[in-house]
């Protein structure tokens, strides 16, 4: 059986577990500054600007997210205002969360464990490569995870009281508004108790029916806390509707990615019986007193999380396991721990550990090098975007990653939506809603655009920077003297450009004198002799100094 818990951290363990705690919080800095942004941050960070700018998410703003994240974090951007490295610079916030999830991680283990347990894990989840590269990234999952931990952490104290059930719902609850994973956490910490309350009679003499009940009373008002707050919100405002439809019947969409796999339903029967058995085994290594059953009661909820996350959730993604990646830290240092204990003498155990820091660390070097920034197209990107938008201009980007401003396609193009668009369940009007919408710039090509959309993009935008612009690329005529026809899909103010500048020759059949305001439909231009390449392009663009032959553009 494991001792009641560890004992006091000797003041050189204290000291080597601060520095490496100290190490691994400084390193995040210049990866905050050059790690590649992933897609998931700038849509974050999208819907966060919509409420700076007045926008109603989900009304005004497309989104499939619950929204308490982009509601915290819409002060800290107003501040910060619209700029090029503004996701870099909210990654910023996300310090305090990251520091957090530690600062709990350590409080878990050592409630379970005691004081040397709890330092390793803090620092073992502090150097582990996902949740250190996960954690930097701008994204809900963050505040997620440490209202998870904060549950847990309620949960793994003495004695379980009302107020302690109440505080750990409230958790859960804010939870519930920043993802909708959490419905995972209360299914795995339900389970959990059950178990553990069929497999223990001492779990079940602990509390009783009678109390149990209370506790889970209590823990229900506090979960229906922020819930209810947010959803009397949005129904003041007309917008309840649009909430329910955004983050729920959006993400309905039958055989979904693993819910088209008809093996990872057996998942579920076999997981239960795992974890029944290590309900089982853990109550008895670790005994039937009340730490001991706490102990049994966390690890058997990790279990159970992993198991409905792989068997019952439809898209499973390296964010996903940020809440288990702590747990995993507390019973690996814990396990350690208790090896070091049964081997008195033996340095075996400090080996393994130093071996594992330094395979986390080194991972973090080489997976993501802090001397190669990464971060810089995403950077350049919005700088493109405010060098040649106004704020009530239209850019059509795919998931929001132009950041500070609307796109004319309503609907977000992340991976539920693209699927919807597969299956006609959502109509593909990108090209209609980018005409009524005057939008003269959109991002690159990509495939997340849906295919005629897509085609009309291509069609009729050319490269500007990061970014492409209203226009074509013009065949040069065969026939001295002889014009070629182009079709302008948005009406807009158009400038026809060779390599070398402004081009020469007739447009319309009046002489071309510099850029003209073109109407949506057919023109013609009749160029002068000499002009190898040609492209008539949205002339803000050319006159702030964009040039679709600089981006690689070719004649058509």
């Amino acid at each position: 059986m494991i001792a009641a818990g560890s004992p006091a951290v000797s003041a050189k363990e204290r000291t080597v577990a601060l520095i490496l705690l100290g190490g691994a919080t400084l390193l995040r800095v210049p990866y905050i500054l050059h790690y590649r942004v992933n897609s998931d941050e700038p849509q974050h960070l999208h819907v966060v600007w919509g409420w700076t700018a007045g926008l109603l998410q989900y009304r005004d703003l497309s989104d499939n997210h619950p929204p308490l994240f982009h509601l915290l974090m819409a002060p800290l951007l107003a501040l910060v205002g619209e700029r090029p490295d503004a996701v870099i610079v909210m990654r910023g916030a996300m310090v305090p969360l990251a520091l957090a999830a530690i600062w709990l991680t350590y409080t878990i283990a050592s409630r379970l464990y005691g004081g040397r347990a709890a330092f390793w894990a803090a620092v073992l989840l502090a150097l582990h490569y996902e949740f250190f590269f996960k954690s930097i990234e701008f994204r809900t999952d963050n505040l997620w995870t440490v209202g998870w931990l904060a549950a847990l952490a309620l949960a793994a104290g003495a004695p379980a009281t009302g107020s302690r059930a109440f505080l750990a719902g409230a958790a859960l609850g804010a939870d519930a508004c920043v993802s909708q994973k959490t419905a995972l956490m209360v299914a795995a910490l339900a389970s959990a108790g059950a178990v553990v309350a069929v497999v223990s009679p001492a779990a079940r003499r602990a509390v009783g029916r009678t109390r149990t009940l209370r506790l889970a009373g209590a823990a229900a008002l506090g979960f229906a806390l922020v819930p209810v707050a947010i959803a009397s919100y949005f129904a003041s405002r007309g917008a309840l509707p649009a909430l329910a439809r955004s983050v729920l019947t959006q993400n309905l969409v039958p055989g979904l990615g693993t819910w088209g796999e008809a093996w990872r339903r057996a998942l579920l029967p076999a997981g239960a019986a795992l974890a029944i058995w290590i309900a089982v085994a853990a109550l008895r290594s670790t005994g039937s007193d009340g730490r001991g059953i706490r102990r049994a009661l966390v690890a058997l909820t990790g279990v159970a999380y992993v198991v409905i996350l792989e068997g019952a959730w439809p898209l499973v993604t390296g964010q996903d396991y940020l809440p288990v990646f702590p747990l995993a830290a507390v019973f690996a240092a814990a396990g350690l721990e208790t090896w070091r204990r049964r081997t008195a003498g033996v340095r075996a155990p400090a080996a393994v550990l130093a071996v594992f820091l330094a395979a986390e660390s080194a991972v973090i070097v080489f997976k993501g090098p802090i001397w190669r920034d990464r971060a810089a197209p995403q950077t350049a990107l919005v700088a493109d975007v405010l060098r040649l938008t106004d704020r009530d201009e239209f850019v059509m980007d795919t998931k929001g990653e132009t950041i500070f401003r609307k796109r004319p396609f309503f609907p977000v193009l992340e991976t539920i939506t693209i699927e919807r668009l597969r299956r006609g369940l959502i109509p593909d009007t990108v090209a209609g809603d980018v005409v009524r919408a005057g939008c003269l710039v959109a991002v690159p090509d990509s495939a997340r655009f849906p295919a005629v959309g897509r085609d009309f993009l291509n069609r009729n935008f050319v490269p500007a920077g990061s970014l492409r612009v209203a226009g074509q690329f013009l065949a040069v005529p065969r026939v001295p003297g002889g014009s070629v026809t182009f079709e302008v899909a948005v009406a807009g103010r158009f400038a026809v450009v060779a390599p070398s500048g402004p081009a020469a020759g007739s447009l319309d059949g009046t002489p071309y004198a510099g850029p003209r305001d073109l109407a949506a439909g057919p023109h013609a231009f009749a160029p002068q002799a000499g002009s190898p390449l040609l492209a008539v392009v949205w002339a803000r663009a050319v006159e702030r100094g964009y040039s679709p032959f600089a981006a690689g553009g070719g004649a058509s």
